[in-house]
């Protein structure tokens, strides 16, 4: 399923933070955590231990994370129910990619070039990695990248 992905980019905040509002955030690791469908009351019951929040408040992000698609949602009788649309992965990696994107648009060569000084040469593994992704792109895809 396709999902919008967030306008903004917040470097300095955590993890998938960094596209989402971090109620947002929040309340995705939440269902990702849980696996499979949820309802409003049970996202609700793990945030109200966390800190006081409002059930409705809860709901109205729930809803907008539905209207962008990176959540499914169902009613049933007065209940909402919810299951991620993509998962923790997919959105990782599609994130990772449109910020990828969009520096190599502008700025080819310094993130080229940040890239390959992050990785250090005790990173075997990811160099191997790294070497693999490059055959394939230069083979145009024809070799197996992992």
């Amino acid at each position: 399923m396709k999902f919008k992905l967030p306008a903004g980019f917040q470097p300095g905040r955590p993890g998938l933070g960094k596209v989402l509002g971090a109620l947002e955030n929040e309340i995705m690791e939440i269902i990702w955590n849980k696996g499979g469908e949820v309802c409003v009351r049970e996202v609700h019951e793990v945030l109200a231990g966390r800190r006081g929040i409002a059930y409705t408040t809860v709901m109205t992000i729930m809803g907008r994370l539905s209207d962008k698609k990176l959540l499914q949602k169902r009613k049933t009788g007065n209940a909402f129910y919810f299951q991620p649309s993509v998962t923790r992965e997919e959105f990782t990696e599609k994130v990772v990619g449109n910020v990828l994107d969009a520096l190599l648009e502008d700025f080819a060569e310094a993130t080229l070039a940040h890239l390959a000084s992050r990785v250090s040469a005790q990173d075997q593994d990811k160099i191997a990695r790294l070497e693999k992704l490059l055959a394939a792109a230069k083979d145009g895809g024809n070799n197996a990248a992992r």
